[in-house]
């Protein structure tokens, strides 16, 4: 597989709603810090730092109010972007459109008001609300929407789920006009905050890489890509954005939630996306855990030497799934203005010998950047990303 063009992309987080928002606020020095979940359904939760979207900065097509009041937020999200993405990529309508669209947020949002009714002897669910639990439902209520014919599913790779997805959409621009790649999650929601608290993963500040990490906070957040391949894009005079070249993957087996502590697992994906290519940054996963940020350190120290590391995380939390596209988007804005954001919050990195962590906004003048993924069972992914 050849390298792929990005001629369209749409993004949406804490920071905000459009890449040139979100970009200049992740350059800012400036903090916000996460607000609490204050509004939660469950008493528990109210003193949880989170990431939320703001709602009201959703520009979504026009929708009937019957389809807009049964839809999940991950939907609403994904529209968002996707116009976004449509509009930059100037690409004309057609119906012979591939799409992929994953969650792995999709319907936790609405499992409390669905679940209970349908586990009852005579409850029932409204039917278009329960279809939102379904994690490929966003797929096909964008192939709806947009009136697509081709390719409609989703891809459930835990927090790699982005870069499985974009190397999915990828193999598959040839087949039609272009494909649209979306993830988007909802991770502000009682059922998965729960899970992260029941497994220890949570903590109470975003600071990867810092001495004091103590787990990630939740984020709501959603990328979107028009993929195309390098010949048709130039065909049509596209603007190319960026390319993409093909994921390197692989399986840690040392455990469901920690990696192994070699990090033979990142380092295996790293090189496997590499090659000989040369890179200005590493986009890393550094979600802020006491265990995977400092073994991720090690392993692209190993793999890459000396080179600035940089995580979008500590601005706006760990988005999950999403956190790949969203990242990939980040990266490419950074090496289109040629500078790498700070982590935010770091006081004190003590393995950092080398001041390879971007403690302050650094420049750069590099082409290509890495940007990582891994995921619980142990998903390993990285994918090269290059600027025209």
């Amino acid at each position: 597989m050849n390298r792929v063009a990005v001629t369209g992309m749409g993004i949406i987080d804490t920071l905000g709603a459009n890449p040139k928002e979100c970009f200049d606020s992740m350059l800012d020095t400036s903090y916000t810090h996460p607000s609490l979940y204050s509004h939660s359904r469950l008493e528990r939760h109210r003193t949880q730092p989170v990431f939320p979207i703001d709602r009201s900065k959703l520009v979504i097509p026009e929708l009937k109010p019957t389809v807009l009041n049964n839809l999940e937020p991950c939907n609403l999200f994904a529209l968002h972007t996707v116009e976004q993405a449509l509009k930059q990529s100037g690409v004309k309508h057609s119906s012979n459109v591939g799409v992929i669209g994953s969650s792995t947020t999709m319907g936790n949002y609405v499992a409390m008001d669905t679940w209970p009714p349908i586990l009852s002897e005579t409850g029932r669910a409204r039917p278009k609300l329960l279809l939102n639990t379904l994690k490929d439902f966003m797929s096909g209520f964008i192939c709806r929407h947009y009136g697509y014919t081709g390719l409609n599913t989703c891809i459930y790779a835990a927090c790699a789920t982005s870069l499985f997805s974009i190397d999915y959409a990828m193999r598959y621009v040839d087949d039609y006009d272009y494909m649209v790649c979306v993830i988007s999650e909802h991770g502000v929601n009682e059922a998965d905050i729960s899970f992260d608290k029941q497994i220890g993963a949570l903590g109470t500040k975003s600071c990867p890489f810092d001495d004091d990490r103590n787990g990630f906070i939740m984020g709501d957040g959603a990328g979107a890509f028009i993929l195309e391949s390098e010949e048709k894009a130039k065909k049509r005079n596209a603007n190319i954005i960026a390319y993409l070249y093909p994921p390197g993957f692989s399986s840690d087996t040392s455990s469901f939630t920690s990696p192994d502590p070699d990090g033979a697992a990142a380092k295996l994906s790293m090189r496997n996306a590499l090659k000989d290519n040369d890179v200005a940054f590493v986009n890393a996963h550094g979600t802020s855990t006491p265990i995977g940020d400092e073994i991720e350190y090690n392993a692209i120290k190993e793999v890459l030497g000396n080179v600035p590391i940089v995580s979008n995380k500590s601005k706006i939390g760990h988005t999950g799934g999403a956190c790949g596209i969203i990242e990939a988007i980040y990266t490419i804005k950074s090496l289109q203005s040629g500078q790498i954001p700070d982590n935010h919050n770091i006081s004190k990195c003590s393995f950092d010998i080398d001041g390879m962590i971007t403690d302050k906004n650094r420049t750069t003048t590099g082409k290509m950047a890495l940007n990582n993924s891994f995921g619980f069972g142990g998903k390993c992914s990285s994918q090269l990303i290059e600027i025209v």
